[in-house]
């Protein structure tokens, strides 16, 4: 196999995963052609591996997608998953569920023991007081350790500050306007669904009572991203074992991430009766629908280099690959 791009030189890093194909972490193949290439990380060409050298990767290649691969989007023609340090294009349509939400379990235990830490970083600090003498009575002591499980909670305003989003927008009932929002105020807002995705509404409080067509929303970019960020701050304790399973749980029941963000959606659920197992579900379909718009994109490059590359295969696998037995692969290929 080789080890530097066949373009532009650039080094193959190596993977941990595969036995006969131990250079490169981004591949490419097809398991009906038997073709297999290697991406470069820098020029993002596919360099064809030599036909003599493809089967094992080949057979090890699809037996990784089968068993433990996850699928993250594909389309008609090529499926693009992650295996360990693999990541993975497959020609041809997988047939395998796509759920590529399951990464989000990680950030959230990492957020649930940065919460601990935090935590025990505030109590330890109490006692120490407490045991210095800068403490006295019983009533100080309590006062004392209430304000230690306070310390994560000043982390979070540290980390996010206090304003959730700040710009222009216009209530269209009454002409008023909204140019701060703080998290502190996250229990106002209800979420919707418009012809540009999932979205933020904020009531007007001058016209809301007497108008059906008030209030002000953020929508596009703008509203996934101050959703997103809402979602962060809310759910920055993170997430235990049983609430993370109970969250994919109904993320499963729904059918998949954007389902279960529509049912909110279509409900129009404030913020301030989501549940906790809601709220973690939701921050992960949020973010699910923003990376999966972003995969489209990287798909319909891919579908177009495949394309390129095909085409150069198959003059290289027809032409000038003398390999016993390779007319049986071409009838394969025909069929």
């Amino acid at each position: 196999m080789f080890t530097h791009c066949a373009f532009c030189r650039h080094g193959f890093a190596t993977n941990e995963s595969l036995e006969h194909l131990r250079a490169g972490r981004k591949l490419a193949y097809d398991p009906v052609r038997g073709r297999l290439w290697q991406i470069c990380p820098k020029c993002q060409r596919w360099t064809l591996a030599p036909i003599e050298e493809r089967w094992e990767a080949l057979e090890e290649l699809e037996k990784i997608v089968t068993d433990s691969a996850r699928l993250l989007a594909q389309t008609d023609n090529v499926a693009l998953l992650r295996s360990g340090d693999l990541r993975i294009v497959r020609v041809g349509r997988a047939q395998l569920r796509e759920e590529a939400w399951w990464r989000y379990g990680r950030e959230f235990k990492r957020r649930r023991t940065r919460f601990h830490v935090l935590t025990a970083a505030g109590v330890g600090a109490a006692a120490t007081l407490g045991f210095s003498g800068m403490v006295a009575g019983g009533f100080g002591y309590y006062l004392l350790y209430r304000a230690a499980q306070r310390v994560p909670y000043i982390g979070r305003r540290i980390r996010f500050g206090k304003t959730a989003w700040q710009g222009h927008t216009v209530c269209p009932g009454c002409g008023g306007t909204l140019t701060l929002l703080e998290f502190d105020q996250r229990k106002n807002l209800t979420l919707w669904r418009t012809a540009d995705g999932l979205a933020l509404y904020h009531r007007c409080a001058t016209c809301h009572a007497r108008r059906t067509d008030g209030g002000f929303m953020l929508a596009g970019s703008e509203g996934e991203y101050v959703l997103r960020r809402v979602l962060a701050y809310n759910n920055f304790a993170g997430a235990t074992g049983d609430q993370l399973k109970s969250a994919t749980g109904a993320i499963l029941e729904a059918g998949s991430a954007e389902r279960f963000a529509n049912r909110l959606a279509e409900n129009q659920v404030g913020f301030g009766h989501l549940q906790r197992t809601e709220a973690l579900a939701l921050e992960i379909a949020a973010n699910e629908e923003t990376e999966r718009r972003l995969l489209e994109l990287e798909l319909a490059e891919l579908e177009r280099r495949w394309l390129e590359e095909e085409e150069i295969a198959a003059i290289v696998d027809r032409e000038l690959t003398p390999v016993s037995g390779f007319q049986r692969l071409l009838r394969l290929e025909r069929s």
